[in-house]
């Protein structure tokens, strides 16, 4: 009884790899450079959904590079102090049921602002995403096209 179980078992592992690795290799999992190249942010899994954090950011010009910018325009006082390398910027998005491409109904944090829009992304292809920002509905907002990184590029210091 025990063998057959772990025949099944490993049966459907084996008959699951082959799609698991073809969405891998098109998913939105990684590090990606913003449209503006001033930031990588990691993508992962958390839960059911994905989210993504703050993984480099460019240092400013001339300036100290030992320097650790935190999220001083967060809306809670409290969090204005907290360093911006490790920042959670994106969460809650579910992918999307009739598209396998497509991850929808998240949030997107602006630490620059301090604002928070609702969010779509789609993979484009195996490097590059479109992330649409908006509020309220998708047709009020802005896209920008993220663009995979290599994994040696640098990731930023906490501090």
């Amino acid at each position: 009884m025990r063998a057959n179980v772990l025949a099944l078992v490993l049966a459907a592992v084996v008959s699951t790899a082959p799609a698991v690795a073809a969405q891998d290799a098109n998913g939105v999992a990684g590090r990606w450079l913003t449209e503006d190249g001033k930031g990588v942010i990691a993508i992962m899994p958390c839960g059911d959904s994905i989210c993504g954090r703050i993984d480099w950011m460019r240092p400013p010009p001339g300036g100290d590079p030992n320097y650790i910018p935190r999220d001083k325009k967060n809306p809670d006082p409290s969090h204005r102090q907290e360093p911006m390398c490790g920042l959670q910027i994106v969460y809650g998005f579910h992918h999307d049921k009739d598209d396998p491409k497509r991850w929808v109904e998240g949030k997107v944090y602006d630490p620059e602002s301090g604002d928070t829009y609702h969010g779509n992304i789609t993979v484009v292809d195996a490097n590059h995403i479109r992330l649409r920002g908006y509020i309220g509905i998708p047709l009020l907002g802005e896209s920008q096209l993220w663009t995979r990184v290599n994994p040696q590029h640098p990731v930023c210091r906490a501090g």
